[in-house]
């Protein structure tokens, strides 16, 4: 389904809150901020959730820019536990009606925001909005167009149109299954629906994707706007595999999968696994990263723990 914009009278904008998840990134970090405060939308708070940095993240913000919001976490909460500290300090201490997400290594446009909010101010049941992405500015290959991917049948969850030239064919608003975790635009009855980030994915992976698609069970719409546009600089392609990361990647992904699968869907998923097991401890291998091999299939490996859930 398309979404139709419409025009909205500005003087009646709702407040949002964007939200900068950070640790140990304060360059980074700031440059993100110092996008984020050339947005053109008004009203905005910004807010950053300092997830126990020890590089001086916190004091560079406040001393550069004393008006926003910083919440200190004595340590690394995880990505959800983080994202769920600054979204509830937000519903409990502002009339934010939309929360937008945004990692430290993601640069936003002046106008990304108000180009974020047009369809949900146009349509209610709109709960969730991704940007289009690329990787630098003047880019010409997408990042993500489109949102994330997922196939219940064989675990797989990607960006979508990820590395395609951009020749105008994701140009057209739609529905899309769900939101990268990089940057989204949540509305406020989200978090009260559903409630928050679920923190059995700490420290990271696939708790943006289990927020989305809890979010379109409980009624809600996630679309893609394509005229707001995202520069992320990190993600995997950015830097690369790291080992440990990719451990909680794989352990996520098992307790993500029974979730959000029929029985049916789960049963493909095991048959399909030691397959794609297979290609991609190749695929690592022959780059010689041994120890990215190692991490992911302890991940992947079952334990008395079962899927945690």
């Amino acid at each position: 389904m398309d979404v139709q914009y419409a025009q909205h009278d500005s003087r009646s904008q709702p407040l949002v809150a964007l939200i900068v998840l950070n640790h140990e990134r304060r360059e980074l970090l700031l440059e993100s901020l110092r996008a984020a405060r050339a947005t053109t939308y008004s009203p905005c708070r910004l807010v950053v959730v300092d997830n126990g940095s020890t590089d001086g993240s916190a004091d560079a913000v406040e001393c550069e820019f004393p008006d926003i919001i910083v919440l200190r976490s004595p340590t690394n909460a995880g990505v959800a536990g983080g994202r769920n500290i600054g979204a509830k300090w937000v519903l409990g201490n502002l009339d934010a009606q939309f929360v937008l997400f945004l990692d430290n290594d993601s640069l936003v446009e002046p106008d990304t925001l108000a180009q974020l909010i047009r369809p949900a101010l146009e349509d209610r049941n709109i709960g969730l909005v991704a940007p289009k992405a690329y990787r630098h500015k003047g880019d010409d290959r997408l990042l993500s167009a489109g949102g994330l991917r997922f196939n219940p049948y064989t675990g797989v969850l990607d960006d979508f149109a990820s590395g395609e030239p951009d020749q105008g064919q994701h140009d057209q608003p739609r529905d899309i299954q769900a939101c990268p975790g990089f940057a989204f635009l949540v509305r406020r009855e989200v978090f009260e629906r559903i409630g928050f980030f679920d923190e059995h994915f700490n420290p990271y992976g696939w708790e943006d994707a289990d927020f989305s698609l809890r979010a379109a069970k409980a009624g809600f719409r996630n679309v893609y706007a394509p005229r707001a546009v995202v520069y992320h600089l990190g993600g995997r392609i950015g830097r690369g595999p790291v080992a440990n990361y990719e451990y909680h990647k794989a352990r996520s992904m098992l307790y993500f999968m029974r979730r959000h699968t029929t029985f049916v869907q789960w049963i493909s998923f095991l048959v399909m696994l030691p397959f794609r097991a297979v290609v991609r401890v190749a695929k690592e291998l022959m780059s010689g990263r041994f120890n990215v091999v190692s991490e992911w299939m302890h991940g992947v490996r079952p334990s008395r723990h079962g899927d945690r859930r």
